[in-house]
């Protein structure tokens, strides 16, 4: 009897006294799982570039908090933004055109409208679709899909995911309206 009340007491001891080498990280939330990889987010009108990010995190710190496509010199406007539900029922927010120096109001801050005063954040995937004119007079239409992430228990996971490509990831000067990966995400709170 004191040999199987030592044993088991000493099994109790082995499985609660031990060090807890991994402790269990939070799952991705099912929203997120197809973020990231799945579409393009270079395209070009002729000689022209066009970037689209394929996530962004509303969570206003300043750091990506606005979707929206990265354009070279040469692209005159963009018309027709706008954001669809992922199943791609439901216009969540649209632009008649672009406006390039007041973004507070013509890019999306991931709020949609709930047909009320009230609005919520979108998480998770969603489609996009616009019309891009360069210049010189080029018409293209560019579609595709990219994720709203908030700052949430298992977003962190997203970092393990090398296709996930940031606003702050537009390139500036010579590589405008591309994608430079040598450029950090910045973010330090939801996706580190």
């Amino acid at each position: 009897m004191k040999q199987s009340l030592l044993l088991l007491l000493g099994m109790t001891c082995l499985q609660s006294c031990s060090p807890k080498e991994n402790a269990p990280q939070t799952p991705l939330p099912i929203e997120y799982e197809s973020c990231c990889g799945v579409q393009p987010v270079n395209f070009q009108l002729g000689k022209h570039s066009i970037y689209v990010p394929n996530v962004f995190t509303p969570n206003n710190d300043g750091v990506n908090d606005y979707f929206y496509p990265f354009v070279s010199s040469g692209i005159g406007e963009v018309q027709g933004f706008t954001i669809f539900s992922a199943e791609g029922d439901t216009v969540l927010f649209q632009r008649p055109t672009l406006v390039y120096n007041d973004l507070e109001n013509y890019a999306w801050n991931g709020y949609r409208n709930n047909g009320s005063t009230f609005s919520t954040r979108y998480r998770g995937r969603f489609k996009y679709g616009m019309r891009i004119v360069s210049k010189d007079g080029l018409l293209r239409f560019v579609e595709g899909e990219a994720c709203s992430v908030l700052c949430e228990p298992g977003t962190t996971e997203l970092k393990e995911k090398k296709s996930c490509f940031f606003p702050s990831q537009a390139g500036k000067n010579d590589k405008m309206g591309l994608l430079d990966s040598s450029l950090t995400s910045k973010e330090k709170k939801c996706i580190n």
